[in-house]
């Protein structure tokens, strides 16, 4: 029975190498890759709900389920920080990016800066994560009054936003507009590519922050909201355009489209070369391989403890199998983005299945000659870390590719889950 437990958390982790490879040699649709890691998002919670949670609950009570999973939660959470400040981060996108947006808020240098900025419409709603990673990129300039900060006609080459003053939007010989603290302009010439629609004069003093097309990029990559903030003001602007109802949609939709292509979170570790040399060079293989084993342990070792009772194996055995494939491809995609040798990913993720294999068989042996109370304590405690990978990784992983439309693929997923947890009783 043990080599059968060691076979089946072979098995369960094998699509983790098929992942991989899928991952290293091909390029899935950011779609694609989001429906398929939803989808075993929710194939794993409902194993959790009806193969672990009911099970200790029937077999051990309310109180150790509950402690099991609090202690599996802190326990993952706690890891996964220490493994990822050690070199860990680069095993999926979700902690990669996690990791450089911390650095990067660490880099800011003028924390005035991020006050001065919340004043700006577009930018006080923003998560404070991305507020700071804004921060970073933003350049201070001081106007005096009757200067010209950009005129009708040329090229744009800058996005500003008002801090303190005002300025005047002029087309041709008339006043269009008078802009104030909080207003932003110049962003239509970025996302189109088009010439300056109007002249901006200075009124008053004025302090603005700038960002060049480049850096107006990146922000965009950084900021998923502000993208959107930027579309509501768009639409805002347009409502009160002299053009036609019907152009000025066709505008809107045009912008919104190209802000939206912008908005690739998995683009932040392409753009941002000097700090993504450093990431590599910090990440530790030893530490990866470590990391990633952690996010399967708690399966493997379920697998195990279950693999006496085959109709509760084989059930959650399966939708261990379906889980783990979207999270190889994701993960072993960022990593070669980041610029990891293919066969040192495929050795990792190859090494995880043997060695998801050996921790079954342990899990065998301690359901073999512990209490059950024990084991429904583990049991719980695995539960607990599965949780928490499903919240920390896989989950955001696949809302940041495919948005809020993931949500059916998750439901699809946890109702398959649930008919086979009730087809396997």
């Amino acid at each position: 029975m043990a080599m059968s437990a060691f076979l089946q958390g072979m098995l369960g982790a094998s699509s983790l190498a098929i992942g991989a490879s899928v991952g290293v040699y091909l390029k899935p649709s950011r779609t694609l890759s989001a429906a398929i890691m939803a989808f075993g998002s929710g194939t794993l919670i409902a194993a959790i709900a009806f193969e672990i949670a009911r099970k200790v609950y029937e077999e051990t009570g309310f109180l150790p389920l509950t402690i099991g999973f609090a202690i599996g939660g802190v326990l993952f959470t706690t890891l996964s920080q220490y493994i990822d400040e050690h070199g860990g981060f680069l095993r999926n996108p979700a902690s990669s990016r996690r990791y450089l947006l911390e650095k990067q808020q660490e880099q800011t240098q003028e924390p005035n800066i991020l006050q001065r900025l919340s004043q700006v419409e577009v930018i006080q709603q923003l998560p404070e994560t991305e507020k700071e990673a804004i921060a970073n990129l933003v350049t201070p300039s001081y106007i005096k009054p009757g200067q010209a900060i950009c005129r009708e006609g040329e090229p744009g080459d800058y996005f500003y936003m008002i801090a303190q003053g005002e300025a005047e939007v002029i087309k041709g010989k008339k006043i269009l507009t008078v802009l104030g603290p909080g207003e932003i302009f110049g962003e239509m010439s970025l996302l189109t590519g088009e010439s300056r629609s109007a002249t901006v004069i200075s009124r008053t003093p004025m302090e603005l922050y700038q960002l060049n097309q480049e850096n107006f990029g990146q922000v965009l990559t950084l900021s998923p909201h502000l993208a959107l903030a930027l579309s509501r003001t768009l639409a805002r602007r347009l409502r009160h355009s002299v053009d036609s109802h019907i152009a000025a949609q066709e505008n809107l939709d045009r912008w919104r489209e190209q802000l939206m292509e912008q908005v690739e979170l998995d683009r932040l570790l392409r753009e941002d070369t000097n700090t993504l040399k450093s990431l590599v060079k910090r990440s530790a293989p030893l530490a990866i391989l470590v990391g990633t084993l952690l996010d399967n342990i708690p399966e493997a070792t379920v697998i195990g403890m279950n693999s006496g009772a085959q109709h509760l194996g084989w059930s959650f055995l399966l939708a261990v199998f379906i889980s783990n494939f979207p999270e190889a491809l994701s993960s072993a995609a960022g990593m070669k983005q980041a610029g990891t040798p293919k066969s040192q990913i495929l050795l990792l993720w190859f090494g995880v299945v043997l060695l998801s294999g050996i921790i079954a068989m342990l899990g065998y042996y301690l359901q073999d000659n512990t209490s059950l109370l024990v084991i429904g304590t583990a049991q719980a405690i695995a539960g607990g870390a599965i949780l928490a990978m499903l919240a920390s990784t896989m989950m955001p992983e696949a809302y940041e590719l495919g948005g809020s439309s993931v949500s059916y693929s998750t439901i699809a997923g946890f109702l398959l889950g649930f008919l086979i947890a009730m087809i396997s009783k």
